[in-house]
């Protein structure tokens, strides 16, 4: 877990990166806008852009070639991208300097799951930080932890063994919260800890209270989809932490994304299962067990997995050739 104290460092480096490379992408854009004049009855084109001061329209043609279009797009979500990375970066030079404080509490939540047993009662870390896991110790390429929250994943029925998991996060000294649905969390040191279980037919009218755990999750759609392929990572000695594989990851990811109301939250998924599928693409394995979660797919959940692959292409111009080798994966 000492690794886990370089997150934000690892963080501020990724943006970095992606700044460089977007700056290196743009050079070789081309700028500005469309603008149309009218002479007579013809229309002619040209490319509208600031050079030095000036403004200087750049004749283009009685057409716009269609390679120009696309390149001005793409230079305008780069430009999109650029904005973010940079304002990201701003936000993590207001983070305190020093070790991240809330790791240390995180890892006695997580070594007295391994003492009790808990991993092997289905229960799972899922989320931004079970993606962080994958980037540490699967070798996942790298996209930052760019949230503290931990989410917890619970099966439905649970049958497994009794833990006070309530009573150790306070004891830890997180404080107790309720959602408007009843579901509970927990606040405290900077972060926020939820529970999670699969909602499944029409769902409940309230979320159920799990006894032996003492918690009451919150339930929500395709979370089967992550306990039904499970693997356990050993963190450090006396320490292991279950999370779903990167095959039920990328999936769900995928499904997810397209109920998203936000849009920024909608990209992020869609770029975490992307980077998720560079690691399937380079693994027999997990490749395999992707194509076997595929078969199993009724054809609606197949329509909107392409619908967001095709998604990812246009929003993610820089991991196209990636997005397309997932795409043909997936016929």
């Amino acid at each position: 877990m000492k690794d886990l104290k370089h997150m934000l460092e690892e963080t501020v480096e990724f943006y970095r990166e992606q700044e460089r490379s977007i700056i290196s992408a743009l050079s070789s854009l081309p700028k500005g806008r469309i603008k149309k004049k009218k002479k007579g009855k013809r229309i002619y084109y040209y490319l509208q852009y600031r050079k030095e001061g000036k403004l200087i329209d750049e004749y283009i043609g009685k057409e716009v070639p269609q390679e120009l279009l696309e390149a001005l797009e793409k230079r305008k979500k780069l430009e999109t991208e650029l904005k973010e990375v940079r304002q990201a970066l701003k936000l993590l030079k207001e983070e305190p300097k020093g070790e991240v404080y809330f790791l240390k509490p995180i890892e006695e939540l997580f070594r007295e799951f391994t003492k009790s047993g808990l991993w092997e009662e289905g229960i799972e870390v899922i989320g931004t930080w079970c993606f962080w896991l994958y980037q540490k110790y699967l070798s996942v390429p790298h996209y930052p932890l760019t949230t503290r929250d931990l989410d917890i994943l619970i099966p439905l029925p649970y049958k497994g063994k009794k833990f006070n998991i309530s009573g150790l996060l306070k004891e830890l000294g997180f404080s107790e919260n309720f959602n408007p649905d009843g579901s509970l969390y927990f606040t405290g040191y900077g972060m926020k800890i939820e529970f999670l279980a699969p909602q499944r037919g029409k769902g409940r009218s309230r979320p159920p209270y799990i006894k032996e755990l003492k918690v009451t999750p919150q339930i929500l759609r395709f979370m089967d989809l992550l306990l039904s392929h499970s693997i356990t990572l050993k963190i450090a000695r006396g320490l292991r932490i279950s999370l779903p594989s990167p095959s039920a990851f990328f999936f769900h990811k995928i499904l997810v994304s397209r109920r998203r109301k936000e849009p920024g939250k909608a990209e992020k998924d869609l770029k975490q299962a992307v980077y998720v599928g560079r690691y399937i693409l380079q693994n027999p394995q997990e490749k395999e067990k992707l194509l076997g979660l595929w078969k199993t797919f009724p054809p609606s959940w197949k329509r909107r997995i392409k619908s967001s692959l095709k998604e990812a292409k246009e929003n993610l111009p820089r991991e196209v050739s990636l997005v397309e080798s997932l795409e043909a994966l997936l016929q």
